[in-house]
């Protein structure tokens, strides 16, 4: 027993530090392997949709590869913590996966992709991505704020169509305005600018369009003119409407189904 300790020894000795160093010592427990874990990767197509209107693809790849098995899409609001089944598909052979989502709500939203556990591999998850939501919604909404000559309750007949949510002047020849906050929440706005077919032969008016203070619609206005322009206003906190007609003939201007794209 002693001639075969001192031969190990000897052995040992012999060995470079660097192949010694990992032999274990008499007596050592040998610590157990770390389990495997999934590894995810994913990204969206977009970091901004219209609800009801996008789809969402969130494509990625998982390692170790893991044909044929299911990996799932999550989400979660903003502001909320529990995450919640969205889509789920297969691996690939190759690894890759491809998901989607068609959100109905407006608002921030936060993403991952998670794959479940198997055999003896651990789950994994994805780092989480955001997406940001709009979605098109009738500025009458909205409470408005200071207003004068406007009817903001009722639709408007502009060249034999009715378009509803509109502003229209109400008294011919008196300047009419209305003001809306959109709290820096919206991005586009969607309006058709015209005189209304109860306006007179030969009248005339137009229809302008603020955003904090900067003009950015602004249009002359005659009976058979019709405009759909959908306007940046992006970052605006404050809008504004301004209409002014001619009263002999009679004009009546509108900004017709008005629209605006927002996150809430």
């Amino acid at each position: 027993m002693k001639l075969t300790t001192t031969l190990a020894a000897l052995v040992v000795a012999a060995m470079p530090l660097s192949v010694a160093a990992t032999l274990p010592t008499a007596g050592a427990e040998v610590a157990p392997r770390a389990a495997a874990t999934y590894k995810v990767k994913a990204s969206a197509s977009s970091s901004t949709a219209v609800a009801k209107e996008d789809v969402i693809t969130v494509s990625g790849k998982v390692t170790p590869k893991a044909a044929g098995q299911k990996i799932v899409l999550q989400q979660r609001l903003d502001g909320r913590t529990t995450w919640k089944k969205t889509d789920d598909a297969k691996v690939k052979k190759n690894g890759r996966f491809v998901l989607s989502d068609d959100p109905g709500t407006p608002g921030l939203r936060f993403y991952r992709v998670l794959k479940p556990a198997s055999g003896k591999i651990k789950a994994g998850t994805s780092k989480e991505f955001e997406v940001t939501v709009y979605r098109w919604e009738k500025l009458i909404q909205r409470t408005s704020g200071p207003k004068v000559n406007i009817d903001d309750n009722t639709g408007a007949m502009v060249g034999a169509d009715y378009y509803s949510a509109s502003l229209t002047t109400m008294t011919p020849g008196t300047p009419a305005y209305v003001e809306y906050t959109l709290g820096r929440k919206c991005k586009s706005l969607s309006a058709t600018y015209a005189l209304t077919d109860g306006s007179e032969t030969g009248a005339t008016g137009t229809v302008s369009l603020t955003v904090d203070g900067v003009v950015k619609v602004n249009e002359s206005l005659a009976i058979g003119t019709l405009k759909k322009l959908v306007t940046d206003v992006s970052d605006g906190f404050r809008i504004r409407f301004d209409q002014t007609s001619s009263s002999t003939p009679g004009a009546i201007p509108t900004a017709a189904n008005v629209e605006v794209l927002c996150t809430k």
